[in-house]
């Protein structure tokens, strides 16, 4: 489906006004914090000083990819995941190729200055528009994807090739793919308004279906190991479903967005969805029957036609957003504006049409396309990971240390 075919579904407005009125600020933070490559916004908003944002982090450039595609030809990256390990990332895109890449030798100095590349490159057969590793026993062996020609596949990475594939989404475009913990479960969601649940163990058996009003355009299982799965899709709407029981309906919805729901990322019993209407939203649910809580509405990034990316470093409760403007924001799930923002820069291609766009949006211009936190453990909160991979192909890792002026500042409450 063409993206502008998709957005149409959501009924198309122009971009939010807090977006533009951001931009004279954004300005003006880049230019005084150029050298040191952190821009952390000021107040911006009329309840600033009720709850002011505040980067208790310090993020810096640690390594760039840049793009491999000839001239006039697109390598939108799509997707981007560390591996449960935190040893890989893998990223997919409508090149029709996996990379992956080694962190430690992103994160090498000496490495990163050279220009690091990918340690192995699969192959695939259509454009990807989700990129998984599996969970388990299997993790860091086995990465999973979804792409338009509407097959899930699971590649064995040691071999560079695949495992198994399923075709259960009728040739529609399988936007979203996701394993619950230890790979129990697996859940892809596709333009024919359907996830569909199975085992990844026994891919070729039956597999349970949870329907929404639009194409379901993400999904995650609870990844504390809950029963619960969240769908967002193009009618506006994110749902939790129970797995035990998708035949009966949702068990939880949260509407309030004004255009499709893009992502959609668990923040412990809370939810986190992004939508094209540029802003991301915290959702508290009871856990039992009924319409969600609205708690916070996060804005600044630039997000109306496009799959700019969402991710959640659920531990220190960051929220990583690509932007239509070509930056990446940080949120902090305390505050509704940005904490850092952080300019995308590097070469642009020509731009890329509605219908050749696979990571959505079209027009002149590069823009933030996929992000990725690296997960910490419990107790490894003090240092992050944020990869960002972008509209023309270019990658960019970052790495973030929680300042010490802040390490007393108590525990945080989202």
């Amino acid at each position: 489906m063409p993206c502008a075919e998709l957005w149409s579904m959501s009924n198309p407005s122009s971009p939010s006004s807090s977006s533009a009125q951001y931009q004279e600020t954004l300005h003006q933070q880049e230019v005084a914090n150029e050298d040191a490559g952190i821009v952390v916004p000021g107040a911006a908003s009329d309840d600033a000083e009720l709850s002011p944002p505040r980067c208790e982090w310090e993020f810096r450039l640690a390594a760039t990819v840049p793009s491999t595609s000839l001239p006039g030809a697109s390598d939108a990256i799509g997707s981007v995941d560390f591996d449960p390990t935190g040893r890989l990332l893998a990223t997919g895109g409508i090149a029709r190729r996996i990379r992956m890449y080694s962190v430690a030798s992103l994160l090498d100095s000496s490495a990163a200055a050279s220009g690091a590349g990918p340690a192995a490159c699969i192959c695939v057969p259509a454009k990807l528009s989700s990129v998984r590793w599996r969970p388990g026993a299997l993790a860091g062996t086995v990465v999973g994807c979804g792409d338009y020609d509407g097959v899930v596949t699971e590649y064995d990475v040691e071999r560079g090739m695949a495992s198994w594939e399923r075709d259960e989404h009728a040739g529609r475009r399988v936007w979203a793919l996701d394993y619950a913990p230890g790979a129990t479960m697996a859940v892809s969601g596709s333009d024919d308004r359907t996830a569909h649940v199975w085992d990844p163990r026994a891919p070729s058996a039956g597999w349970a279906t949870a329907r929404a009003g639009g194409a379901v355009l993400c999904v995650e299982f609870d990844p504390s190991g809950g029963p619960h799965l969240a769908v967002g899709s193009a009618d506006r709407r994110a749902v939790v479903y129970d797995v035990r029981a998708l035949g009966r309906g949702a068990v939880a919805w949260m509407d309030g967005h004004g255009r499709a729901v893009t992502y959609v990322r668990w923040a412990g019993r809370r939810v986190v969805t992004s939508a094209a209407d540029g802003t991301h939203r915290l959702w508290e649910w009871g856990g039992h029957d009924g319409e969600a809580r609205e708690v916070r509405s996060y804005s600044g990034h630039a997000s109306a036609r496009s799959f700019v990316g969402m991710g959640l470093w659920r531990g220190a409760g960051l929220v990583a957003s690509g932007s239509e403007s070509n930056h990446v924001f940080v949120y902090d799930l305390r505050w509704d504006k940005p904490i850092w923002v952080q300019p995308f820069w590097g070469a642009q291609l020509p731009a890329i049409s509605t219908v050749d766009a696979d990571v959505g949006g079209g027009g002149g211009g590069g823009f933030v396309s996929a992000v990725a936190w690296r997960q910490g453990g419990d107790g490894d909160l003090d240092d992050g990971a944020l990869v960002a991979g972008g509209s023309d192909g270019a990658l960019k890792m970052f790495t973030c240390q929680r300042r010490k002026a802040e390490e007393a500042a108590g525990d945080v409450d989202y």
